[in-house]
């Protein structure tokens, strides 16, 4: 009877281990659905930043040329004034 509750002991033990290791296992297999996730989720980051990164420099070429433009813009406009108060001076007889 003794021999039989030591192999009892002795199985209940095993079966007890047997679960840690069982649970081990799941808790690594999850870690690594958990690295699997953020490694994508770093590429996902990754690839935003390159896409994002890309758009400022349009952008900024865009402002560049808008930089330009206006200035163009405004001495055309500093050149129109200039003349038509020429013009406004010739006529009003003071030249």
């Amino acid at each position: 009877m003794a021999d039989l509750t030591k192999i009892e002991h002795a199985f209940d033990r095993f079966e007890a281990a047997l679960r840690r290791v069982e649970v081990a296992m799941l808790r690594s297999q999850e870690r690594d659905a958990r690295a699997k996730l953020v490694a994508g989720e770093a590429d996902a980051l990754r690839h935003d930043r390159s896409r994002l990164a890309q758009e400022l420099d349009e952008v900024r070429s865009k402002a560049s040329e808008l930089i330009g433009t206006n200035r163009q813009a405004v001495d055309k406009i500093d050149t129109a004034m200039s003349r038509i108060r020429a013009v406004l001076h010739s006529n009003s007889g003071g030249g």
